[in-house]
């Protein structure tokens, strides 16, 4: 291997394969935290909304009231913060770029054991193609996520 080839090599690994692959792994936490932050928000307005609804059955009056209007605003909150989750798919894209970095490592693996003989274009394209996979996964994205005219609607030209 020349000295041009192994500063290639180290290169390629330094600047594309471990800064994507950190990349890849900083997202997928950051949607892993938005994704338990949901959860334990969507739990906390559950949970005061049932305090409120055991609250009224002790009240009287106006306070009974005003405890049946709290639990069902805190019960509704909470459905908004599942819909919202549901809709940014905090959980679907935490493992759409885990798998990424995932198979970026395993990449990195095999780019490291690779013999100085090897193949480097059939190594890069092997590489790249785990970065063309994630970016397909985003166009499978939208289209699950693409708006369906309900049935017997009339299409809009």
């Amino acid at each position: 291997m020349t000295e041009r080839d192994a500063q290639f090599r180290a290169l390629y690994r330094e600047l594309r394969i471990d800064e994507q692959r950190r990349f890849y792994e900083k997202r997928s936490d950051e949607y892993e935290l938005a994704h338990r932050q949901a959860i334990g928000v969507r739990n906390v307005l559950l949970i005061l909304s049932a305090l409120a609804g055991v609250a009224g059955q002790f009240a009287t009056g106006t306070g009974r009231a005003t405890c049946g209007v709290a639990a069902a605003v805190l019960a509704a909150l909470a459905g908004g913060v599942t819909a919202f989750e549901a809709l940014i798919g905090f959980a679907q894209l935490r493992k759409l770029y885990g798998d990424a970095a995932l198979n970026l490592r395993t990449a990195a693996l095999d780019w490291d054991a690779a013999e100085a003989e090897a193949d480097v274009a059939a190594q890069v394209e092997r590489i790249e193609q785990i970065f063309r996979t994630e970016n397909g996964q985003w166009g499978q994205l939208m289209v699950q996520h693409e708006v369906t005219p309900p049935p017997g609607a009339e299409e809009q030209p």
